[in-house]
């Protein structure tokens, strides 16, 4: 089963943040016990001749072909999955040594409130029986759509 990568389309995001509130919901992060959403929404703000302009951003783990975070991962949590193509971790192995978090270029994985990893999994249970990940199925611009 390859699993499809989630995509994004700056083009028709609008930072409404549907995508972050049901990855959030799909995921049961806590923010009230400081865990941080695995989808971050924000806005950048420009100025040119005169004009203001926004462009919104939608980020999550992109799941590299040759991922920083597994290579940095001591306890061996993080790995590619040969069969989904995917960055996954097995929650259990981690040692909370925040290794991975430090090699990260986007800076797409955090700690939960137990102090172990937590990151975009590119909702691969969900995928494995055939649904589409939660924040590509919320949001209503098709911002956000399954890709190779």
């Amino acid at each position: 089963m390859s699993a499809k990568t989630i995509r994004f389309d700056q083009s028709k995001c609008t930072a409404c943040c549907a995508c972050a509130m049901a990855c959030m919901d799909e995921k049961d992060t806590d923010v009230e016990q400081g865990e941080r959403a695995l989808r971050q929404v924000y806005t950048e703000e420009g100025c040119r001749d005169g004009q203001v302009s926004f462009r919104f951003h939608s980020d999550s783990c992109l799941h590299c072909r040759v991922p920083a975070c597994a290579a940095a991962c001591t306890a061996g949590c993080l790995y590619k999955d040969a069969e989904s193509g995917l960055v996954l971790y097995d929650t259990a192995a981690c040692d909370g040594c925040g290794q991975c978090l430090n090699a990260c270029r986007m800076g797409a994985i955090s700690l939960n409130r137990h102090g172990k990893i937590q990151k975009c999994d590119g909702c691969i249970e969900r995928q494995r029986v055939g649904k589409i990940p939660a924040c590509v199925l919320v949001c209503p611009t098709g911002a956000l759509y399954l890709g190779e």
